[in-house]
């Protein structure tokens, strides 16, 4: 029996009957749901491990020997572009005695362990062994980096640690077709990035990301009422879409003081934004002059790191006046995510002491999500 739920077996699907109602019936996830380590634990092996998860933007890392540098569950490793102009990822630790050995981003012609001067090509394959000329039985083939899978879809590169995962195409299903492509993800340029440590579960940001009933009350300022609909979609992701001739990256407003419309959208690109959620936690919003995201990675039950990255077309940065009218969509993205940040560290501040609730029929979005969540845990 756990100590927080009270139950004995937290993971038998009678628990969750009422979550797998229609969502007008249903009631929310069980409170251990966004507090139990054992939770978490299950959600790591079932969820977070097996995933394709969002690493950086090709163009981030244009020419050989460029990388970039993340870690994801205890996991470091270094995501970097060979002389091959192949991007590869490795775990960030030498073969050697286990030493960190690149931090951040930036350029390099070779990888060298500052520990012991271990030496390894942009390829992984180690080049160089001080004092190892005596070692019995040592070969240097055997030692190059581990490798770890790697793929890039319209600009995004996504690793994952699942050797049996289906490519990322075929992970994200309709995703490229119904939105990077007709919003031409591939030129856009990332001009800024941040990064936030929240007390909060990493279900709660999913969750208001993909209902808009708050948006009256929490960003009445920054977004205000935004009515949206559920487009069909295929693969491990999900989306809600908003009508609107005006961008939704700029303040109510202000929204005619921005930059042009990407040139040549058409469909409902050309009408409006997508919100999506390539599962488990990567939020990307595709509207007619920009792109962001917001990226949600738990570090424990009750604490979630948050990505976030701004972009613009290439040939909007090029502009004269990029960096003067940016500033309109910087204070735009920044207000609206510390309003999102306050609002999932609120509510899990209380969380233990509450009982499941019950979904409005405007999160039906929602109470996809989490079903999707009790499909992977409970196998």
């Amino acid at each position: 029996m756990t100590k927080q739920s009270g139950v004995k077996d937290i993971f038998s699907p009678d628990l969750y009957q009422s979550v797998r109602l229609p969502c007008t019936q249903a009631e929310t996830l069980p409170t251990w749901c966004y507090t139990s380590e054992e939770w978490y634990q299950r959600e790591l092996e079932k969820i977070f491990l097996p995933a394709w998860h969002f690493v950086g933007r090709l163009e981030q890392i244009p020419n050989p020997g460029d990388y970039l540098t993340e870690s994801f569950f205890g996991k470091s490793m270094i995501i970097i572009r060979g002389k091959d102009h192949h991007i590869r990822a490795f775990y960030n630790s030498c073969q050697h005695r286990g030493s960190k050995l690149l931090t951040d981003k930036g350029n390099c012609k070779f990888i060298q362990c500052k520990y012991h001067n271990w030496t390894y090509k942009l390829d992984g394959t180690l080049n160089g062994t001080p004092y190892m000329g005596k070692v019995e039985n040592f070969n240097k083939c055997d030692y190059g980096f581990d490798t770890i899978r790697c793929e890039a879809i319209e600009g995004l590169i996504f690793i994952t640690f699942n050797n049996s995962a289906p490519n990322l195409e075929d992970y994200l299903g309709d995703y490229s077709t119904l939105v990077a492509k007709p919003y031409r993800l591939m030129d856009m340029v990332c001009v800024r990035e941040k990064e936030y440590k929240l007390k909060s579960n990493w279900k709660f940001y999913v969750e208001v990301d993909m209902e808009t009933i708050h948006t009256p009350n929490i960003h009445k300022n920054s977004i205000g009422v935004q009515h949206v609909e559920r487009p069909a979609t295929r693969g491990e992701w999900v989306c809600v879409y908003h009508e609107s001739e005006e961008t939704v990256a700029l303040h109510p407003g202000k929204r005619h003081l921005g930059f042009p419309h990407i040139q040549g959208l058409t469909g409902q690109a050309a009408k409006g934004t997508f919100f999506s959620i390539l599962y488990p936690g990567f939020f990307i919003v595709s509207t007619q002059d920009s792109m962001w995201w917001i990226y949600k990675i738990p570090e424990g039950p009750e604490e979630t790191r948050v990505k976030v990255g701004f972009c613009f077309p290439h040939l909007t940065v090029e502009r004269n006046d990029f960096e003067e009218v940016a500033q309109r969509y910087y204070a735009r993205w920044d207000q609206v995510i510390e309003e999102d940040n306050w609002i999932t560290e609120f509510q899990q501040e209380v969380i233990r002491s509450s009982r499941p609730g019950r979904y409005s029929h405007k999160e039906f979005v929602v109470h996809e999500v989490d079903n999707w969540i009790l499909d992977k845990v409970l196998d």
